[in-house]
């Protein structure tokens, strides 16, 4: 084999890990973008669904990606199992807004209540951040931009907490069994999701922690 090729192998463009992950993450933000929308203007829920499911489809196509890569090369920009894990942590955010949109076409909402939209709009800013603290740590010298950006996503998953918990004690109030499951089971996506989100930050900042 020529050494340009066992070259390329070896130390493959630093790169294309870091663009992959910045696509996961701007697919994860533009799910957000679209589960908002849907629920803030609560028409055409089919078609605005299968946007979310779409969108889905590339995350994973994007996750497969990463993973053929790490299986083909020795040498990575940083250690496997970070790229692994953050890669995971990306996908699971978007796995869970098209499983939370899904839900509220399967079981037929007729209006989402304030605070599930409270959460999508969250939501949207914490993927935002997730978007900036991806791209951060492509360079060395943008390391120092993470924790904000961490930061912020870690301050809106609080108000997050805030918002499901003062949902779920109004949602205990109502007599419809059958509404308070559905709607219990949304927000608890809702508010998951925002969780995944402060997760994968999290799993940012270790990254910066090690390689900085």
């Amino acid at each position: 084999m020529p050494l340009n090729r066992i070259k390329k192998f070896l130390v493959p463009e630093d790169n294309v890990f870091f663009e992959l992950m910045e696509k996961q993450a701007d697919t994860a933000h533009l799910g957000s973008v679209a589960l908002y929308d849907l629920l803030k203007d609560f028409n055409n829920v089919e078609s605005k669904t299968k946007k979310i499911k779409d969108l889905e489809h590339i995350g994973d196509q994007l996750t497969r990606e990463v993973y053929t890569a790490l299986n083909k090369t020795f040498i990575v920009p940083i250690d496997h199992s970070d790229i692994s894990t953050l890669t995971s942590a990306l996908d699971n955010v978007l796995d869970l807004l098209d499983h939370t949109a899904t839900m509220f076409f399967v079981y037929g909402i007729e209006k989402p209540t304030p605070p599930m939209i409270q959460l999508a709009e969250l939501l949207v800013e914490q993927t935002k951040e997730l978007k900036n603290a991806v791209a951060a740590i492509n360079h060395s010298r943008t390391y120092s931009k993470v924790a904000q950006h961490c930061n912020k996503i870690k301050q809106l998953e609080i108000r997050a907490d805030e918002v499901y918990v003062n949902a779920i004690a109004a949602l205990f109030k109502k007599k419809e069994p059958m509404e308070v499951i559905k709607q219990k089971e949304i927000l608890e996506c809702l508010e998951s999701a925002t969780d995944r989100a402060d997760k994968a930050a999290q799993i940012i900042s270790d990254i910066v922690m090690k390689h900085a």
